[in-house]
Protein backbone atom coordinates (compact mmCIF):
# COMPACT_ATOMS: atom_id res chain seq x y z
CA UNK A 1 0.00 0.00 0.00
CA UNK A 2 1.48 3.49 -0.91
CA UNK A 3 2.36 5.33 1.93
CA UNK A 4 -0.28 7.86 3.79
CA UNK A 5 0.39 11.61 2.82
CA UNK A 6 -0.17 13.39 7.04
CA UNK A 7 -2.86 16.23 6.42
CA UNK A 8 -3.55 19.65 8.68
CA UNK A 9 -6.21 19.99 10.62
CA UNK A 10 -7.70 23.10 9.96
CA UNK A 11 -8.40 23.52 13.53
CA UNK A 12 -5.15 24.26 14.38
CA UNK A 13 -5.25 27.58 13.37
CA UNK A 14 -7.68 28.37 16.80
CA UNK A 15 -4.35 27.83 18.49
CA UNK A 16 -2.11 30.53 16.78
CA UNK A 17 -5.47 33.06 16.44
CA UNK A 18 -3.49 35.72 17.82
CA UNK A 19 -0.38 35.10 15.49
CA UNK A 20 -3.11 35.27 12.78
CA UNK A 21 -4.69 38.40 13.49
CA UNK A 22 -1.90 40.13 13.75
CA UNK A 23 -0.59 39.10 10.69
CA UNK A 24 -3.88 40.34 9.14
CA UNK A 25 -4.11 43.45 10.84
CA UNK A 26 -0.46 44.40 9.78
CA UNK A 27 -2.15 45.15 6.27
CA UNK A 28 -4.90 46.43 7.53
CA UNK A 29 -2.34 49.20 8.97
CA UNK A 30 -0.66 49.42 5.53
CA UNK A 31 -4.19 49.59 3.34
CA UNK A 32 -5.33 52.42 5.80
CA UNK A 33 -2.23 54.00 6.27
CA UNK A 34 -1.53 53.96 2.06
CA UNK A 35 -5.66 54.77 1.45
CA UNK A 36 -7.30 57.45 4.04
CA UNK A 37 -4.16 58.49 6.22
CA UNK A 38 -1.73 59.90 3.13
CA UNK A 39 -3.25 63.17 3.08
CA UNK A 40 -3.04 63.94 6.86
CA UNK A 41 -0.14 65.52 8.35
CA UNK A 42 2.74 63.38 9.82
CA UNK A 43 1.82 64.06 13.15
CA UNK A 44 -2.17 63.20 12.47
CA UNK A 45 -0.59 60.00 10.80
CA UNK A 46 1.36 58.74 12.84
CA UNK A 47 -1.64 59.41 16.09
CA UNK A 48 -4.22 57.58 13.51
CA UNK A 49 -2.38 54.99 12.40
CA UNK A 50 -0.74 54.11 15.86
CA UNK A 51 -4.53 53.88 17.29
CA UNK A 52 -5.43 51.73 14.77
CA UNK A 53 -2.58 49.24 15.53
CA UNK A 54 -3.47 49.75 19.18
CA UNK A 55 -6.85 48.63 18.25
CA UNK A 56 -5.23 45.46 16.55
CA UNK A 57 -3.28 44.57 19.19
CA UNK A 58 -6.31 44.45 21.65
CA UNK A 59 -7.97 41.60 19.27
CA UNK A 60 -4.72 40.01 19.66
CA UNK A 61 -4.81 39.97 23.19
CA UNK A 62 -8.25 39.03 23.35
CA UNK A 63 -7.45 36.25 20.99
CA UNK A 64 -4.68 35.45 23.36
CA UNK A 65 -6.39 35.56 26.46
CA UNK A 66 -9.27 33.63 25.39
CA UNK A 67 -6.77 30.80 24.17
CA UNK A 68 -5.48 30.73 27.56
CA UNK A 69 -8.40 30.29 29.36
CA UNK A 70 -9.82 27.60 27.31
CA UNK A 71 -6.54 25.46 27.32
CA UNK A 72 -6.81 25.75 30.93
CA UNK A 73 -10.17 24.66 31.45
CA UNK A 74 -12.33 23.74 27.96
CA UNK A 75 -15.07 22.25 29.56
CA UNK A 76 -16.00 26.10 31.11
CA UNK A 77 -16.39 26.94 27.09
CA UNK A 78 -18.21 23.84 26.13
CA UNK A 79 -21.75 25.93 24.59
CA UNK A 80 -19.45 28.30 23.06
CA UNK A 81 -16.94 25.90 21.07
CA UNK A 82 -19.57 23.43 20.26
CA UNK A 83 -18.79 19.53 21.00
CA UNK A 84 -16.08 19.49 17.82
CA UNK A 85 -13.78 22.20 19.03
CA UNK A 86 -14.28 21.27 22.78
CA UNK A 87 -12.97 17.48 22.18
CA UNK A 88 -10.30 19.36 20.15
CA UNK A 89 -8.92 21.27 23.00
CA UNK A 90 -9.49 18.76 25.63
CA UNK A 91 -6.70 16.66 24.29
CA UNK A 92 -3.51 17.00 26.47
CA UNK A 93 -0.64 19.23 25.28
CA UNK A 94 0.34 18.69 21.34
CA UNK A 95 1.63 19.89 18.65
CA UNK A 96 0.15 21.21 16.07
CA UNK A 97 0.86 21.65 12.01
CA UNK A 98 2.27 17.97 11.57
CA UNK A 99 4.81 18.59 14.50
CA UNK A 100 6.02 22.08 14.13
CA UNK A 101 4.56 24.14 16.61
CA UNK A 102 3.73 23.50 20.16
CA UNK A 103 0.00 24.03 21.02
CA UNK A 104 0.15 24.06 25.09
CA UNK A 105 0.33 26.62 28.49
CA UNK A 106 4.00 28.07 27.63
CA UNK A 107 2.85 29.02 24.18
CA UNK A 108 -0.24 30.89 24.95
CA UNK A 109 1.09 32.54 28.37
CA UNK A 110 4.37 33.84 25.65
CA UNK A 111 1.38 34.83 22.90
CA UNK A 112 -0.30 37.18 25.69
CA UNK A 113 3.31 38.44 27.11
CA UNK A 114 3.84 39.80 23.92
CA UNK A 115 1.06 41.43 22.12
CA UNK A 116 1.23 42.88 25.90
CA UNK A 117 5.02 44.28 25.23
CA UNK A 118 3.76 44.91 21.60
CA UNK A 119 0.96 47.51 23.03
CA UNK A 120 3.71 48.96 25.02
CA UNK A 121 6.11 49.67 22.46
CA UNK A 122 3.47 51.04 19.93
CA UNK A 123 2.09 53.25 22.46
CA UNK A 124 5.71 54.39 23.02
CA UNK A 125 5.82 54.98 19.42
CA UNK A 126 2.94 57.68 19.49
CA UNK A 127 5.63 59.88 21.60
CA UNK A 128 7.47 61.73 18.41
CA UNK A 129 8.14 62.05 15.17
CA UNK A 130 11.16 59.81 13.53
CA UNK A 131 9.20 58.34 10.25
CA UNK A 132 7.53 59.68 7.36
CA UNK A 133 6.51 56.37 6.74
CA UNK A 134 4.39 55.12 9.56
CA UNK A 135 1.95 52.34 7.67
CA UNK A 136 5.31 50.68 7.30
CA UNK A 137 7.19 50.83 11.00
CA UNK A 138 3.31 49.53 12.03
CA UNK A 139 3.20 47.15 9.80
CA UNK A 140 6.92 45.63 10.36
CA UNK A 141 6.26 45.99 14.34
CA UNK A 142 3.34 43.68 14.00
CA UNK A 143 5.03 41.34 11.88
CA UNK A 144 8.06 41.32 13.95
CA UNK A 145 5.68 39.92 17.42
CA UNK A 146 4.35 37.10 14.40
CA UNK A 147 7.53 36.01 14.12
CA UNK A 148 8.21 36.31 18.06
CA UNK A 149 5.34 33.77 18.68
CA UNK A 150 6.18 31.44 16.36
CA UNK A 151 9.66 31.59 17.14
CA UNK A 152 8.92 30.79 20.78
CA UNK A 153 6.16 28.23 19.63
CA UNK A 154 8.59 26.38 17.15
CA UNK A 155 9.18 22.27 17.77
CA UNK A 156 11.30 21.70 14.92
CA UNK A 157 14.49 23.08 13.51
CA UNK A 158 13.07 24.33 9.87
CA UNK A 159 9.95 26.34 11.47
CA UNK A 160 12.43 27.87 14.20
CA UNK A 161 15.09 29.13 11.48
CA UNK A 162 12.02 30.78 9.16
CA UNK A 163 10.47 32.24 12.43
CA UNK A 164 13.86 33.73 13.74
CA UNK A 165 14.46 35.55 9.76
CA UNK A 166 10.88 36.51 9.90
CA UNK A 167 11.36 38.45 13.08
CA UNK A 168 15.15 39.92 12.28
CA UNK A 169 13.85 40.89 8.69
CA UNK A 170 11.35 42.96 10.39
CA UNK A 171 14.01 44.39 12.60
CA UNK A 172 17.06 44.95 10.44
CA UNK A 173 13.85 47.45 8.31
CA UNK A 174 12.99 49.39 11.63
CA UNK A 175 16.11 49.87 12.56
CA UNK A 176 16.76 51.74 9.75
CA UNK A 177 13.81 53.81 9.83
CA UNK A 178 14.75 57.03 11.13
CA UNK A 179 16.28 58.41 7.70
CA UNK A 180 17.12 61.52 8.94
CA UNK A 181 19.64 60.19 10.94
CA UNK A 182 23.08 58.84 9.64
CA UNK A 183 23.20 56.38 12.58
CA UNK A 184 20.49 54.78 12.40
CA UNK A 185 20.85 54.08 8.37
CA UNK A 186 24.29 53.09 9.87
CA UNK A 187 22.45 50.61 12.33
CA UNK A 188 20.34 49.02 10.09
CA UNK A 189 23.10 47.84 7.80
CA UNK A 190 25.26 46.79 10.40
CA UNK A 191 22.66 44.70 11.83
CA UNK A 192 21.74 43.28 8.34
CA UNK A 193 25.46 42.20 8.15
CA UNK A 194 25.86 40.92 10.85
CA UNK A 195 22.64 39.02 11.09
CA UNK A 196 22.92 37.90 7.49
CA UNK A 197 26.52 36.07 8.37
CA UNK A 198 25.05 34.71 11.65
CA UNK A 199 22.24 33.36 9.74
CA UNK A 200 24.10 31.42 7.55
CA UNK A 201 26.08 29.91 9.86
CA UNK A 202 23.34 29.07 12.62
CA UNK A 203 21.62 27.12 9.07
CA UNK A 204 24.50 25.56 8.65
CA UNK A 205 24.46 23.76 12.15
CA UNK A 206 21.19 23.01 12.17
CA UNK A 207 21.87 21.49 8.90
CA UNK A 208 24.43 19.67 10.57
CA UNK A 209 22.54 18.53 12.94
CA UNK A 210 19.73 17.08 10.58
CA UNK A 211 22.27 15.04 8.96
CA UNK A 212 23.36 13.68 12.42
CA UNK A 213 20.45 12.72 13.72
CA UNK A 214 17.73 12.46 10.31
CA UNK A 215 15.34 14.60 12.00
CA UNK A 216 14.23 18.31 12.40
CA UNK A 217 11.68 17.60 15.60
CA UNK A 218 13.23 18.14 18.78
CA UNK A 219 11.92 15.41 20.83
CA UNK A 220 13.23 13.25 17.62
CA UNK A 221 16.92 14.92 17.84
CA UNK A 222 16.82 14.07 21.90
CA UNK A 223 15.23 10.58 21.16
CA UNK A 224 18.16 9.63 18.49
CA UNK A 225 20.89 10.93 20.74
CA UNK A 226 19.37 9.09 23.96
CA UNK A 227 19.09 6.10 22.13
CA UNK A 228 22.74 6.49 20.67
CA UNK A 229 24.76 5.82 23.36
CA UNK A 230 27.00 5.18 25.49
CA UNK A 231 26.17 8.07 26.92
CA UNK A 232 29.54 9.49 28.56
CA UNK A 233 31.07 9.75 24.62
CA UNK A 234 29.03 12.87 23.54
CA UNK A 235 30.95 14.63 21.10
CA UNK A 236 33.82 13.14 21.75
CA UNK A 237 35.40 12.18 18.43
CA UNK A 238 32.50 13.24 17.10
CA UNK A 239 33.72 16.35 14.69
CA UNK A 240 29.92 17.18 12.74
CA UNK A 241 28.50 17.50 16.47
CA UNK A 242 30.98 19.49 17.54
CA UNK A 243 30.96 22.13 15.00
CA UNK A 244 27.25 21.76 14.73
CA UNK A 245 26.66 22.76 18.09
CA UNK A 246 29.54 25.50 18.23
CA UNK A 247 27.53 27.17 14.68
CA UNK A 248 23.80 26.89 16.54
CA UNK A 249 25.94 29.23 19.36
CA UNK A 250 26.60 31.72 17.17
CA UNK A 251 23.42 31.98 15.69
CA UNK A 252 21.66 32.27 19.47
CA UNK A 253 24.85 33.87 20.43
CA UNK A 254 24.18 36.84 18.21
CA UNK A 255 20.24 37.15 18.28
CA UNK A 256 20.49 37.32 22.37
CA UNK A 257 23.66 39.40 22.36
CA UNK A 258 26.48 37.12 24.06
CA UNK A 259 30.47 37.82 23.33
CA UNK A 260 31.63 37.44 21.27
CA UNK A 261 28.71 37.89 18.88
CA UNK A 262 27.95 41.71 20.39
CA UNK A 263 29.53 43.60 18.30
CA UNK A 264 26.41 44.82 16.86
CA UNK A 265 23.88 46.02 19.73
CA UNK A 266 25.87 48.98 20.69
CA UNK A 267 25.56 50.85 17.80
CA UNK A 268 21.99 49.50 16.56
CA UNK A 269 20.55 50.22 20.45
CA UNK A 270 22.18 53.86 19.69
CA UNK A 271 21.04 54.39 16.33
CA UNK A 272 17.81 52.59 15.85
CA UNK A 273 14.57 54.33 17.16
CA UNK A 274 13.93 54.46 20.97
CA UNK A 275 10.89 52.15 20.46
CA UNK A 276 12.80 49.75 17.69
CA UNK A 277 15.39 49.64 20.44
CA UNK A 278 12.95 48.61 23.33
CA UNK A 279 11.68 46.11 20.77
CA UNK A 280 14.92 44.35 20.04
CA UNK A 281 16.42 44.27 23.43
CA UNK A 282 12.63 42.48 25.06
CA UNK A 283 10.49 40.97 22.65
CA UNK A 284 13.73 39.65 20.45
CA UNK A 285 15.29 38.32 23.44
CA UNK A 286 12.56 36.49 24.76
CA UNK A 287 11.54 34.51 21.90
CA UNK A 288 15.46 33.69 21.29
CA UNK A 289 16.10 32.66 24.48
CA UNK A 290 12.93 30.93 24.59
CA UNK A 291 13.98 29.08 21.16
CA UNK A 292 17.97 29.04 22.90
CA UNK A 293 16.53 26.70 25.80
CA UNK A 294 14.28 24.14 23.94
CA UNK A 295 17.27 23.71 21.57
CA UNK A 296 19.99 23.08 24.29
CA UNK A 297 17.69 21.74 27.14
CA UNK A 298 15.68 19.29 25.04
CA UNK A 299 16.83 19.01 21.88
CA UNK A 300 20.48 18.37 22.43
CA UNK A 301 20.65 18.04 25.98
CA UNK A 302 21.69 14.88 25.88
CA UNK A 303 25.26 16.52 24.85
CA UNK A 304 25.42 18.69 27.53
CA UNK A 305 27.62 17.36 30.10
CA UNK A 306 27.53 13.06 29.10
CA UNK A 307 30.67 12.17 31.61
CA UNK A 308 29.11 14.17 34.20
CA UNK A 309 32.34 16.69 34.15
CA UNK A 310 32.35 20.47 32.88
CA UNK A 311 35.09 20.06 30.74
CA UNK A 312 33.65 16.52 29.31
CA UNK A 313 32.97 16.06 25.75
CA UNK A 314 29.76 18.11 25.77
CA UNK A 315 28.73 22.52 25.45
CA UNK A 316 28.34 22.59 28.95
CA UNK A 317 31.56 24.63 29.13
CA UNK A 318 31.38 26.34 26.67
CA UNK A 319 28.28 27.92 27.59
CA UNK A 320 29.82 28.41 30.88
CA UNK A 321 32.61 30.39 29.39
CA UNK A 322 30.48 32.63 26.94
CA UNK A 323 27.93 33.05 30.10
CA UNK A 324 31.48 34.13 32.48
CA UNK A 325 32.80 36.64 29.34
CA UNK A 326 29.44 38.27 28.55
CA UNK A 327 28.29 39.46 31.89
CA UNK A 328 31.85 41.07 32.73
CA UNK A 329 32.28 42.28 29.74
CA UNK A 330 29.00 43.87 29.24
CA UNK A 331 29.42 45.27 32.44
CA UNK A 332 33.16 47.19 32.32
CA UNK A 333 32.04 48.25 28.84
CA UNK A 334 28.82 50.05 30.40
CA UNK A 335 30.99 51.87 32.68
CA UNK A 336 32.94 53.69 29.66
CA UNK A 337 29.44 55.26 28.47
CA UNK A 338 27.88 58.19 27.97
CA UNK A 339 24.87 57.58 25.73
CA UNK A 340 21.81 56.77 27.77
CA UNK A 341 21.14 53.82 24.88
CA UNK A 342 24.66 52.50 24.51
CA UNK A 343 24.58 51.91 28.46
CA UNK A 344 21.38 50.05 28.34
CA UNK A 345 23.10 48.46 25.25
CA UNK A 346 26.38 47.16 27.67
CA UNK A 347 23.39 46.04 30.31
CA UNK A 348 21.60 44.33 27.73
CA UNK A 349 25.00 42.03 27.14
CA UNK A 350 26.00 41.78 30.72
CA UNK A 351 22.01 40.81 31.50
CA UNK A 352 22.15 37.76 28.39
CA UNK A 353 25.38 36.80 30.80
CA UNK A 354 23.16 36.46 34.13
CA UNK A 355 20.89 34.28 32.09
CA UNK A 356 23.02 31.77 30.30
CA UNK A 357 23.86 30.87 34.15
CA UNK A 358 20.70 30.34 34.18
CA UNK A 359 20.97 27.61 31.23
CA UNK A 360 24.59 26.25 32.18
CA UNK A 361 22.81 25.46 35.73
CA UNK A 362 19.28 24.19 34.53
CA UNK A 363 21.54 21.60 32.11
CA UNK A 364 22.76 19.86 34.94
CA UNK A 365 19.58 20.58 37.34
CA UNK A 366 18.35 17.13 38.92
CA UNK A 367 14.84 19.17 39.76
CA UNK A 368 13.58 18.45 36.04
CA UNK A 369 12.64 21.31 33.59
CA UNK A 370 10.52 23.58 36.19
CA UNK A 371 14.21 24.51 37.08
CA UNK A 372 14.18 26.62 34.21
CA UNK A 373 11.28 28.83 35.06
CA UNK A 374 14.40 30.69 37.22
CA UNK A 375 15.35 32.30 33.41
CA UNK A 376 12.25 32.37 32.16
CA UNK A 377 11.14 34.69 35.37
CA UNK A 378 14.37 36.61 34.81
CA UNK A 379 13.33 37.35 30.91
CA UNK A 380 10.00 38.80 32.18
CA UNK A 381 11.29 41.27 34.41
CA UNK A 382 13.59 42.44 32.32
CA UNK A 383 11.65 42.54 29.93
CA UNK A 384 9.31 45.31 31.55
CA UNK A 385 12.28 47.03 33.19
CA UNK A 386 13.95 47.81 29.91
CA UNK A 387 10.23 48.35 27.87
CA UNK A 388 10.46 51.76 31.36
CA UNK A 389 13.45 52.42 30.00
CA UNK A 390 13.50 53.11 26.83
CA UNK A 391 10.43 55.35 26.92
CA UNK A 392 12.31 57.80 28.96
CA UNK A 393 14.82 57.88 26.32
CA UNK A 394 12.29 58.23 23.67
CA UNK A 395 11.25 61.16 25.89
CA UNK A 396 14.48 62.73 25.93
CA UNK A 397 14.87 62.39 22.06
CA UNK A 398 11.93 63.82 21.52
CA UNK A 399 12.39 67.24 23.78
CA UNK A 400 16.44 67.36 23.79
CA UNK A 401 17.55 65.85 20.60
CA UNK A 402 19.44 64.06 22.53
CA UNK A 403 19.36 60.84 24.21
CA UNK A 404 23.07 61.14 26.50
CA UNK A 405 22.99 60.59 30.17
CA UNK A 406 22.89 64.15 31.02
CA UNK A 407 20.43 65.01 28.96
CA UNK A 408 18.45 63.48 31.97
CA UNK A 409 20.04 66.28 34.31
CA UNK A 410 18.01 67.54 37.11
CA UNK A 411 14.67 64.87 35.71
CA UNK A 412 14.27 64.38 39.72
CA UNK A 413 12.56 68.37 39.56
CA UNK A 414 11.16 68.53 36.57
CA UNK A 415 8.82 64.85 36.85
CA UNK A 416 9.24 63.70 40.56
CA UNK A 417 6.87 60.71 39.27
CA UNK A 418 8.55 59.78 36.24
CA UNK A 419 12.25 60.26 37.71
CA UNK A 420 11.26 57.86 40.73
CA UNK A 421 9.85 55.43 38.51
CA UNK A 422 13.47 55.57 36.89
CA UNK A 423 15.22 54.61 40.07
CA UNK A 424 12.61 51.83 40.40
CA UNK A 425 13.63 50.56 36.81
CA UNK A 426 17.42 50.91 37.59
CA UNK A 427 17.67 49.40 40.77
CA UNK A 428 15.33 46.67 39.11
CA UNK A 429 18.26 46.08 37.12
CA UNK A 430 21.12 46.56 39.18
CA UNK A 431 19.38 43.94 41.53
CA UNK A 432 18.62 45.99 44.74
CA UNK A 433 15.15 44.10 46.85
CA UNK A 434 12.41 44.43 46.73
CA UNK A 435 12.30 44.75 43.44
CA UNK A 436 11.75 41.74 41.33
CA UNK A 437 15.28 42.14 39.63
CA UNK A 438 16.83 40.98 42.26
CA UNK A 439 14.57 37.93 42.62
CA UNK A 440 15.78 36.77 38.87
CA UNK A 441 19.37 36.74 39.72
CA UNK A 442 18.45 35.49 43.10
CA UNK A 443 16.40 32.24 41.66
CA UNK A 444 19.12 31.68 38.90
CA UNK A 445 22.19 32.37 41.43
CA UNK A 446 20.35 29.65 44.05
CA UNK A 447 19.66 27.11 40.86
CA UNK A 448 23.48 26.78 40.55
CA UNK A 449 24.34 26.75 43.96
CA UNK A 450 21.99 24.08 44.34
CA UNK A 451 24.15 21.31 42.32
CA UNK A 452 25.92 19.58 44.29
CA UNK A 453 27.85 17.35 41.80
CA UNK A 454 31.93 17.48 42.47
CA UNK A 455 32.47 18.02 38.42
CA UNK A 456 30.75 21.10 37.72
CA UNK A 457 29.70 22.04 41.15
CA UNK A 458 32.85 24.57 41.82
CA UNK A 459 32.38 26.19 38.43
CA UNK A 460 29.04 27.18 38.62
CA UNK A 461 29.50 28.08 42.13
CA UNK A 462 32.56 30.12 40.61
CA UNK A 463 29.93 31.83 37.92
CA UNK A 464 27.63 32.89 40.92
CA UNK A 465 30.61 34.72 42.60
CA UNK A 466 31.62 36.47 39.17
CA UNK A 467 27.83 37.22 38.57
CA UNK A 468 27.61 38.88 42.25
CA UNK A 469 30.95 41.11 41.46
CA UNK A 470 29.34 41.91 38.29
CA UNK A 471 26.19 43.20 39.83
CA UNK A 472 27.89 45.48 42.45
CA UNK A 473 30.11 46.91 39.05
CA UNK A 474 26.48 47.14 37.49
CA UNK A 475 25.65 49.30 40.51
CA UNK A 476 28.31 52.15 39.37
CA UNK A 477 26.61 52.61 35.89
CA UNK A 478 23.23 52.72 36.76
CA UNK A 479 23.80 55.33 39.53
CA UNK A 480 25.16 57.65 37.11
CA UNK A 481 21.55 58.01 35.71
CA UNK A 482 20.07 58.64 39.33
CA UNK A 483 22.86 61.23 40.08
CA UNK A 484 22.05 63.09 37.16
CA UNK A 485 18.73 63.04 37.99
CA UNK A 486 18.86 64.08 41.22
CA UNK A 487 22.21 65.76 42.01
CA UNK A 488 22.83 68.10 38.72
CA UNK A 489 21.49 71.15 37.77
CA UNK A 490 19.12 71.23 34.18
CA UNK A 491 21.03 71.49 31.45
CA UNK A 492 19.90 72.53 27.53
CA UNK A 493 16.06 73.19 26.72
CA UNK A 494 13.68 71.96 28.94
CA UNK A 495 11.99 68.81 28.84
CA UNK A 496 8.39 69.27 28.45
CA UNK A 497 5.47 67.55 29.96
CA UNK A 498 5.73 63.51 29.35
CA UNK A 499 2.72 62.31 27.27
CA UNK A 500 0.84 59.37 28.41
CA UNK A 501 2.42 57.53 25.44
CA UNK A 502 5.67 57.87 27.55
CA UNK A 503 4.19 58.54 30.82
CA UNK A 504 2.08 55.46 30.99
CA UNK A 505 4.72 52.56 29.61
CA UNK A 506 7.48 53.62 32.37
CA UNK A 507 4.35 53.90 35.27
CA UNK A 508 3.43 50.25 33.90
CA UNK A 509 6.85 49.13 33.90
CA UNK A 510 7.77 50.29 37.34
CA UNK A 511 4.48 49.10 38.47
CA UNK A 512 5.17 45.54 37.39
CA UNK A 513 8.78 45.45 38.98
CA UNK A 514 7.93 46.53 41.59
CA UNK A 515 4.38 44.09 42.43
CA UNK A 516 6.46 41.02 41.20
CA UNK A 517 9.12 42.19 43.53
CA UNK A 518 7.22 42.06 46.19
CA UNK A 519 5.03 39.34 45.32
CA UNK A 520 7.88 37.28 43.20
CA UNK A 521 5.90 33.66 44.16
CA UNK A 522 2.78 33.75 41.51
CA UNK A 523 5.12 34.52 38.90
CA UNK A 524 7.29 31.96 39.73
CA UNK A 525 5.13 29.42 39.71
CA UNK A 526 3.50 30.37 36.28
CA UNK A 527 7.06 30.23 35.12
CA UNK A 528 8.11 27.14 36.28
CA UNK A 529 4.74 25.58 35.29
CA UNK A 530 5.17 27.02 31.59
CA UNK A 531 8.97 25.85 31.53
CA UNK A 532 8.15 22.42 32.24
CA UNK A 533 6.04 21.65 29.10
CA UNK A 534 7.95 23.80 27.05
CA UNK A 535 11.12 21.27 27.50
CA UNK A 536 9.11 18.08 27.85
CA UNK A 537 6.66 18.29 24.87
CA UNK A 538 6.85 15.05 22.64
CA UNK A 539 5.08 13.08 19.96
CA UNK A 540 4.10 9.66 19.78
CA UNK A 541 7.73 7.86 19.15
CA UNK A 542 6.49 6.97 15.72
CA UNK A 543 5.97 10.52 14.77
CA UNK A 544 8.87 11.80 16.02
CA UNK A 545 11.38 8.59 15.08
CA UNK A 546 13.37 9.10 11.91
CA UNK A 547 12.52 6.45 9.12
CA UNK A 548 14.46 3.25 8.15
CA UNK A 549 16.20 4.73 4.86
CA UNK A 550 17.43 7.84 7.22
CA UNK A 551 18.49 6.36 10.31
CA UNK A 552 21.29 8.28 12.00
CA UNK A 553 24.61 7.33 12.64
CA UNK A 554 25.98 6.63 15.82
CA UNK A 555 26.15 10.07 17.15
CA UNK A 556 30.00 9.71 18.28
CA UNK A 557 31.02 9.05 14.44
CA UNK A 558 31.96 12.42 12.77
CA UNK A 559 30.10 11.26 9.55
CA UNK A 560 26.83 9.64 9.56
CA UNK A 561 26.34 6.13 8.27
CA UNK A 562 23.81 3.00 7.96
CA UNK A 563 22.78 3.16 11.78
CA UNK A 564 21.46 -0.68 12.93
CA UNK A 565 18.20 -1.69 13.22
CA UNK A 566 18.17 -1.22 16.86
CA UNK A 567 18.64 2.90 16.59
CA UNK A 568 15.64 3.11 13.64
CA UNK A 569 13.30 1.69 16.54
CA UNK A 570 11.59 3.18 19.04
CA UNK A 571 13.48 4.76 21.77
CA UNK A 572 13.07 3.66 25.53
CA UNK A 573 11.19 6.30 27.50
CA UNK A 574 12.86 9.45 27.67
CA UNK A 575 14.74 10.48 30.82
CA UNK A 576 14.52 13.55 32.96
CA UNK A 577 16.56 16.64 32.14
CA UNK A 578 19.06 15.80 33.68
CA UNK A 579 20.42 13.34 31.28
Amino acid sequence: MPPTVPTIDFRDFWHIAPAVVLAAWGLVVLIADLVLARRMSVDARRRSIGLLSLVGVGLALLAAIGLLAIGVRPADFSKLLGPSLEAYFSQPSSTIFLGTLAANFPTDVFNVLFVILLGLVVWVSTSYTFTDNWGEYFALLIWATVGMMLLAASEELVTLFLALETMTICLYLLTAMEKSRRRSTEAGLKYFVYGSVSSALFLYGLSLVYGLTGTTQFDGIRQVLVASGPTDVGLAGNLAGATALLLMLVGFGFKVAAVPFHQWAPDVYEGAPAPVTAWIATGSKIASFVALLKVFLHAVQPWSHPSNELLGPGWLAVVAVISAVTMTYGNFAALAQKNFKRMLAYSSIAHAGYMLVGVAAVSVSTSGPASAGSVLYYLVVYAFANIGAFAVAAWLVRDRNGDQIDDLNGLGRQAPVLALCLVVLMLSLIGIPPFAGFFGKLYIFMEALNQGSSGYRLTLMGLVALGLFNSVISAFYYVRVLKAMYLREPSGQRLGPPRSSIAFPVLISAVVVTVFGLTPTPLVDLMKAAAVPMLTAAQPASETAPPPEMAPAPVAAPVPVAAPAAAAAAPSPRPGLSG
